[in-house]
């Protein structure tokens, strides 16, 4: 560990170690900030602190020397904390600090990241944060910083990460189908199902949008949102991807050799963060199309509206290698509320695919009709295509073909359906044909609502 001189003379002040709160005290200060109705400052907000890899530490150090690393971390952690800052050691390597306002968080993050550096613990801290003036108690706003403090982790993210409801939805992941997940993905019961996606000039069918499902051999056909908080949580996100992937490929490179139609026809597929932290991710996708014979047009990258928030310069940088080399980005969710025109401007996309709530209202609300005219307009200058998702009645599909929109997808075009349903669909396709057709739900099926 570095001596005091190394840290500057702030920092020499606050190097006396502080008393952390025991957890119950630690969630009674939380109570009373939630009970503060204040207004001439910033909001309180809770960061949580952790570290990722730990199962790697146990492996290189063993348990002891883990535990007695973050007993080290602790110590350094308490002397880097104003006396005044509420903090806890909460358990294992998660660490709480209530602090006032997004400055201070900021000042705080930043000062806890500098200092484990330059004592040289073999740590990586991550930060989620949560604004207490959001939550309705002390457990819901722990839950909501330790949302955060996972999609932190699982982005690799050093800076700290905002809870925001549209990210990161509140829910705890499965125990029992988080010791499944491993198997199931290496025994393929977790398989891709496919929406597809309409030309709305002349109704051709273009493409389709590969969706994971985990045919459970218990609980049936899970959807996403229930087993998506395990894999994140797991670490396995990039497995499942590159499962789902490889999978939606073979199954591509056998439509278009076996139905004519479909010689052009393309699969979109998310690409999640911790993907995107992976440097060798234009290698992967190239090998992964090479296996199958498939060209880099076979293949569309969907990119979360959310998850542009948070990149660095390296990820942006990684994004154009990848487009420079033929891929089509599309970014999802377009609309959801985080998109501005420095963020399109900034990204080498093709496509935007206008969010769900962006289309419901169409034919109902005549507002929406008018957002939804320079969205258009605004793509047409970027020159990006538009898909429009969630697109639930005959009348919203008459109403984005008369506006020009470029291409659908949605329940009243066809429902997300497994391989085989949809190669039925495509034998009974051809590719000028005037209208999508309405496919009727699949008896027994659940009906998915969102995509990986």
């Amino acid at each position: 560990m570095l001596p005091p001189a190394a840290l500057g003379q702030h920092d020499q002040v606050q190097m006396q170690s502080m008393t952390l709160l025991t957890p119950s005290r630690f969630e009674a200060t939380l109570e009373q900030s939630l009970q503060d109705t204040t207004t001439d400052r910033s909001p309180d907000r809770l960061i949580l602190i952790g570290f990722g890899g730990l199962d790697l530490l146990i492996t290189d150090l063993g348990t002891q020397g883990t535990r007695a690393l973050l007993s080290t971390a602790r110590a350094r952690i308490s002397t880097l904390i104003p006396a005044s800052t509420p903090a806890c050691h909460l358990f294992g390597d998660r660490f709480a600090l209530l602090v006032h306002g997004r400055q201070e968080s900021e000042r705080l993050t930043a000062r806890i990241r500098a200092g484990l550096r330059l004592a040289h613990l073999d740590l990586m801290p991550r930060f989620g944060v949560a604004a207490a003036r959001d939550a309705l108690s002390a457990q819901d706003l722990i839950r909501r910083a330790s949302a955060a403090l996972i999609r932190a982790e699982s982005n690799g993210s050093p800076k700290a990460t905002l809870y925001q409801t549209t990210q990161m939805p509140l829910c705890t992941p499965d125990a029992a189908l988080m010791r499944e997940l491993g198997p199931a993905l290496m025994d393929g019961q977790i398989q891709p199902w496919f929406q597809p996606v309409w030309r709305l000039s002349d109704g051709a069918l273009v493409s389709v949008e590969a969706l994971a499902r985990w045919n459970h051999p218990e609980r049936g056909v899970l959807l996403p949102g229930t087993f998506l908080p395990c894999a994140r949580r797991a670490g396995l996100l990039a497995e499942l991807d590159a499962t789902i992937r490889s999978q939606a490929l073979a199954w591509l490179a056998t439509m278009r050799e076996r139905h004519p139609q479909a010689a052009n026809l393309s699969v979109a597929v998310n690409v999640a963060d911790a993907d995107l932290a992976d440097a060798d991710l234009l290698e992967t996708l190239t090998a992964e199309l090479a296996v199958h014979d498939l060209p880099t047009s076979a293949m569309h990258l969907e990119l979360s509206e959310g998850s542009t928030t948070a990149q660095t310069d390296e990820i942006q940088s990684r994004i154009r290698r990848i487009a420079a080399a033929g891929f089509r980005w599309h970014l999802d969710d377009f609309g959801a509320g985080h998109s501005n025109l420095q963020r399109l401007c900034g990204l080498p996309l093709a496509a935007v695919k206008l969010d769900r709530s962006l289309v419901c209202g169409i034919g109902r609300d005549p507002h929406a009709e008018r957002l939804l005219e320079p969205m258009l307009a605004l793509a047409r200058v970027l020159d990006l295509e538009v898909i429009a998702e969630g697109v639930e009645r005959h009348d919203q599909h008459q109403i984005l073909r008369r506006l020009h929109c470029d291409m659908a997808q949605g329940h009243h075009l066809s429902p997300p359906r497994p391989a085989d349903a949809i190669e039925r669909l495509l034998s009974h396709t051809t590719p000028t044909h005037q209208a999508a057709p309405k496919v009727a739900p699949e008896a027994g099926r659940h009906e998915p609502i969102r995509n990986v």
